[in-house]
């Protein structure tokens, strides 16, 4: 049998009942002659008529103290050596010192695992004040005490000991591998925000492309037109400033939709108050010409009036992730016809803004519907989509904005619903 080894403090100021206690906890030995006699008897076949000492699978080392204080100062030493004990047995009347309880607090307060055995046949305090003042982990035996009891309990107390432990080091070593696993997902949402920005300005730089086209029309015909008419000789000061004031306009227009573009894609560090309608408005100016060109257009049913607090850019991403999949499904389905519905609305509590965007691009398939807010699923092909979109849009509105968005399919129509709550005036000074 393997002989596990723990050690065990024991205070007493009775020498004799610390003896006692390491006679109880020392493993039983046989000596050579009782070897030789055992021996004897199994050759002869003769029966033994005296009981053996219960054989002990514990080995304990034991160290004694005569009083508290010299008791602590062994288990402190110990405990910074990196050798822990899991049992004391404490004599509660000590006359040099302090008194059990006061040591067993002191030893508790160096390691809260410890497991403290009172032992006394006096006490001058009851036992119930003794039990709430050590709370757990606490035992109360009077002497004169069963040798077999005292060695199970501290066998007992021993393995509940480094049971425990064992128990803590795994929690602490989960809580650890947790709060890696924990920075690894927020360093891959970091970088899933980041792609889907990139996505989104990609976008944009699209949309800018298609709101200049006109510009750079209209700046190329001015050209034009004093070409000509200086090579005609027709050229003078009133159609000269004509023309300048035609491409400076022109100029401030495109110069506009650059600070647009940087407005939306410069995140706001505070939060602000910010009026929904023109929120929608921005978003939807900067989508325009990419929907126009593709022949979608979209319709606005918006409730004046509706103020947040917060930051407008997450609203706005979210609003493009949505608007662009709709546009995108519109032009892979072929949809003549192509229109995106937008409204929103306060809900009958007036806590709560609801937002709501229909599209006729065909539908989601049922088997596609509770896919589509996962993050890289995607049903377009991988060079229209990510696959990120709609999943961080989801992360925004859970996170950010404290709401839920949902999706639903119907007769070749797709609707998103993003329910949120507010928590400022809701209307303008004007009554609106």
């Amino acid at each position: 049998m393997m002989i596990c080894s723990y050690n065990i403090l024991t205070i007493d100021d009775d020498p004799t009942i610390l003896d006692a206690y390491a006679s109880i906890l020392i493993p039983y030995q046989k000596t050579s002659l009782e070897d030789a006699v055992l021996q004897l008897e199994e050759l002869h076949n003769i029966e033994r008529s005296d009981i053996e000492p219960i054989e002990k699978s514990m080995n304990f080392k034991i160290y004694q103290a005569n009083n508290g204080l010299s008791g602590i100062d062994i288990f402190l030493q110990k405990y910074k050596e990196g050798l822990t004990i899991p049992v004391c047995i404490v004599d509660m009347r000590m006359p040099n010192g302090i008194d059990g309880l006061e040591t067993a607090l002191r030893l508790k307060q160096i390691d809260p695992c410890v497991h403290i055995i009172i032992a006394t046949a006096y006490s001058d305090r009851t036992n119930k004040e003794i039990l709430d003042a050590l709370k757990n982990n606490t035992y109360y035996i009077r002497k004169p005490f069963n040798s077999e009891e005292i060695y199970q309990l501290v066998y007992s107390l021993s393995l509940s000991y480094y049971a425990t432990k064992t128990i803590q080091q795994l929690n602490n070593d989960l809580e650890l591998k947790i709060e890696e696993e924990l920075e690894k997902n927020r360093q891959k949402d970091l970088l899933l925000f980041e792609q889907a920005k990139l996505a989104a300005m990609g976008e944009m730089i699209g949309n800018i492309a298609h709101q200049w086209r006109q510009p750079l029309n209209i700046l190329s015909l001015l050209f034009q037109k004093i070409y000509f008419m200086h090579k005609n000789n027709s050229l003078d000061a009133e159609i000269i400033d004509s023309v300048q004031n035609q491409a400076m306009d022109t100029i401030s227009h495109m110069s506009q939709t650059i600070d647009d573009f940087r407005g939306h894609f410069e995140p706001n560090k505070e939060k602000v108050y910010y009026d929904l309608s023109s929120v929608i408005n921005s978003t939807v100016t900067l989508l325009e010409p990419s929907f126009n060109l593709a022949g979608v257009s979209i319709e606005m049913s918006m409730q004046d009036g509706i103020r947040l607090y917060g930051f407008a850019d997450d609203l706005k991403q979210v609003l493009l992730n949505i608007l662009n999949n709709a546009r995108d499904a519109i032009v892979s389905n072929k949809i003549a016809d192509g229109k995106i519905i937008l409204k929103t609305m306060l809900m009958s509590d007036a806590q709560e803004v609801f937002i709501k965007i229909d599209d006729n691009g065909g539908g989601i398939s049922e088997q596609n519907i509770n896919k589509i807010f996962e993050p890289y699923f995607t049903t377009k092909h991988k060079s229209q989509g990510t696959g990120i979109g709609l999943y961080m849009s989801r992360r925004i509105v859970e996170e950010r904005l404290n709401g839920t968005i949902a999706a639903s399919s119907v007769n070749q129509n797709t609707s998103f619903g993003i329910l949120f709550p507010i928590t400022t005036s809701l209307k303008d000074t004007d009554g609106k």
